[in-house]
């Protein structure tokens, strides 16, 4: 864990230029992802924030959590875009 000046932890497996993202729904365990920060101008991944804003509002705090299956998250990070 690296400790930041504000006092917020970030886990060391997510290095700099990349977030963590669980996928989260009642049929499976949470899946950690490691992102780049490319995806958050992919129009797909923006999809899956759209949908954990409906869900969950702006009140997460860490870790950000989509409401998907792993496999549907996985798809989407290993499409070659560009």
């Amino acid at each position: 864990m690296r400790k930041f000046k504000n006092n917020e932890v970030v886990p060391n497996d997510v290095k700099e230029g990349h977030f963590a993202v669980f996928s989260v729904n009642p049929e499976e365990e949470p899946k950690k992802f490691i992102v780049e920060l490319h995806w958050l101008n992919n129009p797909l991944f923006l999809k899956l924030l759209k949908q954990a804003e409906d869900e969950y509002g702006f009140q997460q705090k860490g870790v950000l959590e989509v409401p998907c299956r792993a496999v549907e998250l996985q798809k989407i990070l290993e499409l070659k875009i560009g």
